[in-house]
């Protein structure tokens, strides 16, 4: 992680730096870049924009079609997401993407990271349908270029179930949440809030095809998952609660329904009086 520059001691670095270093074009867009990072780590987003705003127009120096541009862009974009300024974060992930397809080609680990970026500020804007082929790019970087397996795949995986579950095509849902809660629990073991959230997404994939006795057990677990790790006043576990208890609903089991319907409403409460 890196640290908040201190201004004073960055002029006082400046003033012992030759003259020809201090006016390097790149020299100055990497500094502006690890100045716009630092400001974001600690969650100045609105310095840490104007910082990345100043590093792009250093970066367009070396031409608009540079990789440094494109890095700066998908950085901007990040912290534009930060800011809830969605249609910003859109508009430069994409300006992004059209330069480092052609600087690093198509299939590259870059593109696979800035189409995942993109995927997820369209979640952002309630767009995920029109998510669908960010989604779809990177997944298939990632299984070409970390493995079926790694974390990002998974991830990607399950963001794919979900925009499937919107769009409520159920079924085809089933399979990249079923795949994304594997990896997470190869990687992370049982108690493990990620697979948590793959295995309740899951169970609401079920429940929409009306596949109960399949969610039940996915809910449950979600549920204990939890409960374990995150605690027992979680406003997550309320949610898996309500879920499963309007699951539990539909298919007559009215006093089951009404137990977890009685501890996620305490769980509320508990949570307002905070």
């Amino acid at each position: 992680m890196f640290r908040p520059v201190v201004l004073g001691a960055a002029l006082a670095v400046l003033a012992l730096v030759p003259a020809a270093q201090a006016q390097d074009p790149d020299q100055a867009w990497k500094n502006l870049v690890m100045r716009g990072l630092a400001q974001a780590s600690t969650n100045d987003f609105p310095k840490s924009e104007q910082t990345f705003e100043q590093a792009l127009h250093e970066a367009q120096r070396f031409g608009a079609e540079d990789a440094r541009v494109g890095s700066t862009l998908n950085s901007l974009g990040l912290v534009h997401r930060a800011q809830k300024k969605y249609s910003d974060a859109e508009n430069a992930y994409r300006r992004a993407m059209a330069i480092l397809e052609k600087a690093y080609g198509p299939d590259s680990i870059d593109v696979g990271n800035i189409s995942f970026n993109l995927a997820n500020v369209m979640f952002d804007e309630g767009k995920a349908s029109a998510a669908a082929p960010a989604i779809q790019r990177s997944l298939s970087i990632y299984e070409a270029l970390l493995g079926p397996t790694s974390g990002k795949t998974g991830t990607v995986l399950c963001m794919l179930g979900d925009a499937y579950r919107s769009q409520k095509n159920y079924a085809a849902a089933e399979g990249p949440l079923q795949r994304c809660a594997d990896i997470r629990e190869m990687q992370g073991g049982v108690q493990n809030p990620e697979l948590a959230d793959a295995l309740h997404s899951l169970a609401l994939a079920y429940v929409g095809d009306g596949k109960y006795a399949a969610a039940e057990p996915r809910f449950k677990l979600t549920e204990k998952i939890r409960e374990n790790t995150l605690g027992i006043t979680s406003p997550l576990l309320a949610q898996t609660m309500e879920d499963h208890a309007a699951m539990l609903k539909t298919m007559g089991r009215e006093k089951d329904a009404e137990r977890l319907s009685t501890i996620a409403a305490a769980i509320r409460r508990a949570q307002k009086g905070k």
